[in-house]
């Protein structure tokens, strides 16, 4: 089975869309996600403000009902991520 590529845009695309805020977006610094390309099949994303894990756990859930495999990573000495794959 062919994997295909997963552009980064996408997976904020959906964030956007289920009333989350982009970190990196606007005028200013603000509270939300940041997403970056692992990989052309990988997607990373981690919260920038408070309350990280609850946040990274809420993208999980929106990026889960579209379909995409999601694993909350937590590395030792960093800070948790979430790593996005399609299926």
């Amino acid at each position: 089975m062919a994997t295909s590529c997963l552009p980064a845009y996408l997976v904020a695309d959906h964030l956007r869309h289920a009333g989350h805020t982009d970190s990196t977006k606007g005028p200013c610094w603000r509270p939300g996600y940041r997403v970056t390309q692992a990989s052309p099949r990988t997607v990373r994303l981690w919260h920038d403000g408070p309350d990280e894990q609850q946040h990274l756990d809420q993208y999980a859930r929106v990026l889960r009902r579209k379909g995409y495999y999601v694993t909350v990573e937590k590395p030792r000495g960093k800070r948790p991520a979430v790593k996005v794959t399609r299926p």
